[in-house]
């Protein structure tokens, strides 16, 4: 993993919980955040429906319910294997906010196709003691893309970045141009908006030579969710 601009990167721990569905699970961990104290975070993953999170306080109140994934929703409804794996899962990544008041999850849906991985993810998190989502919609890539939430470097502020391949002539395998979006955090509304959007000139076969090509110098957090990738 590269250098992280937002700080040190929290992952989720793994654990197992029963909600009342055949092959729902879920993983866990209590998460502390600024104004509001220890909030725990489960992911769940039932069969039959879509990928989703909840937090909850102390007393067991849901503060936040979320579905992520869903804009391709008969592909993101998790379905069981014969072996008793899930497709598609999700994870999450706790990562530090815009400033000490705040603190931002990642939640990652990952589907597993025939040759590729489609992705689909929602960021939410605290600001001054509230809890929100910060995603307006949900927001899609592949295994060869990319998402990163954090300081977008040159000047730009604390924002998201979500890249893919732009799919062209080439063959599924062969190098491909690249696209990147782009989004700083209001911090009135506590929402990304879309600010840029930027295409490499070049073809790469993979994702960070086309970041340098945009002098994009950041991580790409789905690759650094363990669990996540292809």
């Amino acid at each position: 993993m590269r250098f992280v601009r937002s700080g040190a990167l929290a992952l989720g721990l793994a654990g197992t919980l029963l909600f009342g569905s055949v092959g729902a699970r879920a993983e866990h961990s209590d998460v502390d955040f600024p104004g509001i104290g220890t909030v725990t975070l489960r992911t769940i993953k039932a069969v039959g429906a879509l990928p989703s999170v909840a937090l909850a306080g102390p007393d067991g109140k849901v503060l936040l319910n979320a579905t992520v994934g869903g804009t391709q929703s008969s592909f993101f409804r998790i379905s069981q294997g014969a072996d008793g794996t899930l497709n598609p899962t999700v994870h999450y990544a706790v990562l530090a906010g815009p400033d000490a008041t705040s603190k931002a999850v990642l939640a990652v849906a990952a589907a597993t196709g025939g040759s590729d991985c489609a992705y689909e993810a929602i960021v939410f998190g605290s600001d001054r003691g509230k809890l929100s989502l910060w995603t307006p919609k949900t927001l899609d890539t592949q295994a060869e893309g990319g998402i990163y939430v954090g300081d977008l470097g040159g000047r730009r502020g604390y924002g998201l970045a979500v890249w893919d391949f732009i799919w062209g002539d080439e063959p599924h395998v062969a190098p491909h141009r690249y696209k990147v979006w782009l989004y700083r955090l209001n911090r009135t509304h506590m929402k990304f908006y879309p600010t840029e959007t930027l295409t490499t000139h070049g073809h790469y076969a993979d994702d960070a030579s086309a970041l340098r090509e945009l002098r994009l110098d950041f991580p790409n957090l789905t690759k650094a969710i363990p669990k996540l990738s292809c």
